[in-house]
């Protein structure tokens, strides 16, 4: 399998919600192989997983955010949503 059709399987995974045996399950992939494929991809810098995303506000300024960082902890936060607490809550 070519190396784009590797990392084309990663993001499809990714997308999909599933967890990676069930999508190699789906698929008819070997489990370790596609670990490797996972792990190739993530020291070649194409992962976004255990790495910050960019958070654009919305029209609507309350609400209820959940961040979950990539350690397990989660933070829910609901009420008025305003530039500087996201900022607040993106650098604590």
């Amino acid at each position: 399998m070519k190396r784009y059709e590797r990392l084309a399987h990663v993001r499809a995974w990714r997308e999909s919600g599933l967890t990676r045996p069930a999508y190699c399950r789906e698929q008819g992939l070997k489990y370790g192989t596609f670990m490797s494929w996972c792990k190739l991809e993530a020291e070649q810098g194409n992962s976004t997983e255990g790495k910050f995303v960019a958070l654009s506000s919305a029209p609507e300024n309350s609400g209820f955010v959940e961040i979950i960082f990539p350690n397990g902890i989660h933070v829910q936060y609901s009420g008025e949503l305003t530039a500087e607490l996201i900022k607040q809550l993106r650098d604590a």
